[in-house]
C-alpha cells in the first residue's frame, strides 16, 4: 500500500526555539532605550541652547550696566591708588573707564571686566575681579602688559575699599579723623547706605540717607544730608547714638529741627497772640452787627 507523499503545505511546522520571545524583547527595550535617549539627548539639548541665550542675555544687560556705571571705576581708582606698578606705568591716575572694546566678547555672565587707567604719562588696561561681599569691592585686580594679549596678566596690590559708592566716600573722608566718630567704632572700615534705617529717620522730600559705620571696635549710623543738587555732597553729618538727639558731627543745624526743638521764638509768640487777638475783635464786631 503506498502512501501519498506529505505535502509541503502541511509540513508541520518546527516550534520556535525557547529563547526566541525573550530575544524579541530585548530587541523591543533596546529600541525603546535608544528613542528614550534620543529623547533626552534633545530635551538637554534644547535646555543647554535656552540657558546659554539666558545667560547671552542677562550678560547683555549686565555689560550695559557696567558700561554706564561709575561707582565700580570710583571704586577701583581708590583701590589702585598707592600701587606702585601702576604709577610706574600711567603716573598719577586721573581717571579709570570701562574697556568697551575688551569686554564685547564676554559670553557667559561674568564679574571679570577690562578697565583702561587713564595717567598723566599714559594708559594701561587692568582686569578686575568684582566681589560679592558685602564690604570687599574687589577681590582681585590684574594688570594686562600688552592690550593685544588679554590672558596674561599680572595680580596687582590693592587697598581695601572703605565705601560702597561715591557719596559714602564723600562722607567717609569727612568723618575718618573725627574723634566722636573714633570713640565709638575705632578706625572706620566701612561705610555703607542703611536703606531700613532711611526709610525711618528720614523723609521722602528730605536730601537726608542713614550710613552705617563700621570699624575696629565696633560700628555706629549717621544721618547725613546731602546737596540737593548732585547728591553726593555731604552738607550735614549727624551721629545717631541716639537717633531722637542726634549730635551734629559736621556742617550746620538743621533749623527746622531746632525749632522744633525750641519752640516759637518770642516775636513769633507776639505775632501769633497779636494775631489771635484780630480775630477775636473781629468776631465780636461781626457778632454785635448781627445783633
Amino acid at each position: 500500500m503506498s502512501h501519498a507523499p506529505h505535502s509541503p503545505y502541511t509540513q508541520p511546522v518546527p516550534n520556535s526555539p525557547s529563547g526566541g520571545s525573550s530575544k524579541n524583547t530585548v530587541i523591543i527595550v533596546a529600541i525603546v532605550s535608544v528613542t528614550m535617549l534620543l529623547m533626552c539627548g534633545g530635551v538637554l539639548g534644547l535646555g543647554y541652547y535656552a540657558v546659554e541665550r539666558l545667560a547671552k542675555e542677562i550678560n547683555a544687560v549686565n555689560y550695559d550696566y557696567m558700561s554706564d556705571d561709575e561707582e565700580t571705576p570710583h571704586a577701583l581708582m581708590y583701590a589702585l591708588s598707592e600701587n606702585e606698578t601702576i604709577q610706574e606705568q600711567v603716573g598719577e591716575i586721573e581717571s579709570i573707564e570701562f574697556a568697551e572694546e575688551h569686554n564685547v566678547d564676554n559670553s557667559l555672565y561674568s564679574e571679570n571686566y577690562f578697565y583702561r587707567v587713564v595717567g598723566t604719562d599714559g594708559d594701561a588696561i587692568v582686569r578686575a575681579e568684582v566681589s560679592d561681599k558685602e564690604d570687599v569691592r574687589f577681590d582681585r585686580v590684574d594688570w594686562v602688559p600688552d592690550e593685544t594679549d588679554l590672558d596674561t596678566r599680572v595680580e596687582l596690590e590693592t587697598i581695601p575699599v572703605p565705601f560702597d559708592l561715591v557719596s559714602s566716600h564723600a562722607t567717609y573722608e569727612l568723618i575718618k579723623d573725627d574723634e566722636t566718630i573714633k570713640s565709638e567704632v575705632g578706625t572706620i572700615s566701612y561705610v555703607s547706605y542703611d536703606w531700613e534705617l532711611t526709610d525711618e529717620y528720614t523723609s521722602i522730600e528730605d536730601t537726608s540717607y542713614v550710613l552705617k559705620v563700621r570699624g575696629d571696635a565696633g560700628e555706629t549710623h549717621v544721618r547725613v544730608a546731602f546737596d540737593e543738587y548732585d547728591y553726593e555732597t555731604p552738607e550735614r553729618i549727624e551721629l545717631m547714638k541716639d537717633p531722637e538727639n542726634p549730635v551734629l558731627i559736621y556742617g550746620e543745624p538743621d533749623k527746622k529741627l531746632e525749632m522744633l526743638r525750641k519752640g516759637p521764638s518770642p516775636s513769633d509768640q507776639d505775632l501769633a497772640e497779636s494775631e489771635a487777638e484780630v480775630a477775636d475783635s473781629d468776631s465780636s464786631e461781626n457778632t454785635e452787627t448781627g445783633e
